[in-house]
């Protein structure tokens, strides 16, 4: 019983494409194919370029619980510890790092500190320009 329906809506399907097909130029199916493979077809992006863009701190930790790491108004992360050295370069994000891998261009940075939950300081903005396959390094002092 299900191979007669089955063959009955392959049929059916074949006469209803069968008619479209009649009643239709073929100017508007060669547009039609045409407009389908255009948009089937994808462009492969390049890659973006990108650099490392590293904060740390040497500030007082009694002046400090955390600060906020600003990037283009956006905090990104936050430092919770002194660096006890300069970080490496692509340094792993940690307590005393916040370690960013950004495209090519050039970004606002700022920072603001915070003790006990209050902001008690922040850093003015300035600029920072991340370059291909290298790192810039911000050190926010006192």
């Amino acid at each position: 019983m299900s191979l007669v329906i089955k063959q009955f809506k392959q049929h059916k399907y074949l006469l209803v494409m069968k008619n479209f097909l009649k009643n239709v130029r073929p100017g508007i199916i060669a547009s039609l194919l045409i407009i389908a493979v255009s948009f089937s077809c994808k462009e492969d992006k390049a890659p973006v370029p990108q650099g490392n863009l590293i904060f740390y701190t040497n500030y007082n930790p009694e002046k400090y619980d955390r600060i906020d790491v600003i990037v283009d108004g956006k905090v990104l992360g936050s430092l919770s510890a002194t660096a006890a050295a300069r970080p490496e370069c692509n340094a792993p994000g940690s307590a005393s790092v916040v370690s960013l891998m950004l495209p090519v261009g050039t970004y606002a940075v700022t920072g603001k500190r915070y003790k006990g939950g209050e902001q008690v300081g922040n850093w003015k903005a300035s600029s920072a320009t991340v370059t291909a396959e290298e790192c810039k390094r911000i050190r926010l002092v006192e």
